[in-house]
């Protein structure tokens, strides 16, 4: 009995994506009472598979008026890709506002970070980026600045490895990312135009170019409903374990 019940419920929610695939950002699903009567289920059980899909995203209550198709998560694709790449994946428009741009000395933290000494010329600036008007994420880069001689704040509207690489022959090869849940502080929630108590993704990066040289830090505010993180995890990253247990 119980085995059956899960099939149906898995069957109901299969059929929910189905109707959210096909449908359009912004549609109004057909009721938990006309979906019930459509597919011969009970109300219950259409209620549950629906609570899933609101919890993962895909679509969100209105009070008094339904269940509507939301836009999906923008999804940031770990590894050496650019927030300008990301949002052409998704059919988005990359954009950005440079929000502060100095040529500063490096602290003792970026200094360990660059691996530079503590006092030398280091690049800063602050973007908020965005994909098809809507703000994404609040980004804060430091970069020795002898890597960047002549950098400008117009020059940083579109992909910054772009133009490391055209611009700077700069070709990067690894990148180390931290990610962590944030509460963001007030300045950066009204950037991103977000209420009190919504959460964000922090990614924290070290970037360095094929030759092993670091050539920027990164921190990164993301926006936890717009955004998701995925990563594609090699046989490699298993294979010294089972190495050590087969022999």
């Amino acid at each position: 009995m119980i085995e059956r019940q899960d099939s149906t419920r898995h069957a109901v929610r299969a059929r929910l994506r189905e109707l959210v695939a096909t449908a359009r950002v912004g549609d109004r699903l057909p009721s938990e009472r006309e979906l019930s009567l459509r597919w011969g289920v009970a109300r219950m059980t259409i209620r549950s598979a629906m609570d899933a899909l609101v919890a993962e995203g895909l679509v969100e209550r209105r009070q008094g008026s339904g269940t509507y198709v939301v836009p999906r998560p923008s999804a940031r694709v770990l590894g050496m890709t650019s927030f300008t790449q990301d949002m052409a994946a998704r059919g988005l428009v990359a954009s950005s506002r440079v929000l502060e741009f100095a040529n500063l000395p490096a602290d003792a933290a970026i200094a360990e970070k660059l691996r530079v000494g503590i006092g030398d010329p280091v690049t800063q600036f602050t973007r908020l980026r965005f994909g098809n008007g809507d703000a994404m994420a609040v980004e804060t880069t430091w970069m020795p600045a002898r890597l960047v001689p002549g950098l400008r704040p117009e020059d940083l509207d579109g992909s910054l490895y772009e133009l490391l690489a055209l611009r700077y022959r700069i070709e990067p090869g690894a990148a180390r990312i931290t990610i962590e849940p944030i509460n963001p502080d007030p300045a950066t929630r009204k950037l991103l135009t977000i209420p009190v108590g919504q959460a964000c993704l922090r990614l924290q990066m070290v970037d360095a170019d094929v030759r092993g040289r670091v050539i920027m830090v990164a921190n990164c505010v993301y926006r936890g409903d717009k955004y998701q993180l995925t990563a594609d995890i090699s046989g490699v990253a298993f294979a010294a374990p089972l190495r050590q247990r087969v022999g």
